[in-house]
């Protein structure tokens, strides 16, 4: 069957805008490794991003919900999505570990990203679950009515309205449902004073808790590679045509801030280096709690939530 001709909505998915969440994206892990410090402020523009995005997106679905194509709002999703992923493999893991602290990858965090920043990011995550919940079961079945296919990335070429497709799909959203319900329960509980039944913990070694930090950080760089080979993928699949130029300011913007937030990290980073290695006193507080022993559930699980 052949492909549904679309022709691409560049305001929602174009060049410029696919760019400038993808240099947040690797330009906040760039930041774990070199600038730490500027981990808060990519955090806060990565979220300003999706919020933006979210809005175009409701706004359109509720003017005229036919005003994008399934697999136009899959892209959008997609790139929504980008840093939130990340919470799958993470929260996996520690399912595997049995809920060891001593195992969690998000024990130790280079930078502290604050309640404002982890309750923006969480309250976000929660208003894009609900709308990829009414996506998946309420908009992608529209497909089976048509004459023409839209194909969608589940690590090879799958039909969007495919049966693997929306089981897999259901199944990883339901995951982070369940994820930010855990999140709430854990705030709620630091809320509420009750004790830590984890507050008493091994100690890690220094060498230990770098291999938890870069864990985090792979596993940040394995989803951020996967949403950007699935959207540009979707993209050439699907022979949407009219989202590969960065003419216009719609697209320069985001670009020219994506590009910006890499260059500031590099900078900093060397500017660091020509300066020289600095006093304890001079370090940055939230490089200084890095080795600070944590319990198993503190509000370092709710600020996962702000991940980027």
């Amino acid at each position: 069957m052949a492909v549904c001709k679309i022709e691409g909505k560049s305001d929602m998915y174009g060049l410029g805008i696919r760019l400038g969440f993808y240099f947040l994206w690797y330009g906040a892990i760039l930041a774990r490794w070199l600038a730490p410090t500027e981990i808060k402020s990519l955090a806060y523009t990565n979220d300003v991003f999706v919020a933006a995005t979210f809005l175009a997106l409701i706004i359109a679905t509720a003017t005229d919900v036919y005003s994008l194509e399934p697999v136009e709002t899959y892209i959008v999703l997609l790139l929504m999505f980008g840093t939130y992923l990340v919470l799958v493999p993470m929260y996996i893991w520690r399912l595997l570990s049995a809920c060891d602290p001593y195992w969690d990858p998000t024990r130790y965090p280079r930078a502290k990203l604050g309640a404002m920043a982890a309750n923006l990011s969480f309250f976000l995550l929660i208003g894009a679950l609900v709308f990829q919940y009414w996506f998946w079961f309420d908009r992608v079945p529209d497909l089976d009515r048509r004459n023409c296919q839209q194909y969608a990335f589940v690590f090879s070429q799958v039909r969007l309205n495919s049966k693997a497709s929306v089981v897999l799909h259901a199944l990883m959203y339901f995951w982070l449902g369940l994820v930010c319900l855990y999140l709430l329960l854990m705030k709620l509980r630091a809320i509420a004073g009750l004790p830590d039944v984890g507050a008493q913990s091994r100690r890690a070694k220094k060498v230990h808790i770098e291999l938890l930090q870069n864990m985090d950080i792979w596993m940040r760089i394995v989803v951020a590679l996967g949403v950007t080979v699935a959207t540009e993928l979707t993209i050439m699949w699907n022979e949407i045509l009219g989202v590969g130029s960065l003419a216009g300011v719609a697209q320069t913007i985001p670009f020219a801030i994506g590009l910006g937030a890499i260059v500031r990290v590099l900078y900093v980073s060397m500017s660091k280096n020509f300066q020289g290695p600095k006093s304890r006193l001079d370090t940055p507080p939230e490089s200084r709690l890095v080795y600070r022993v944590l319990p198993e559930h503190t509000d370092d699980d709710w600020k996962m939530a702000a991940t980027i």
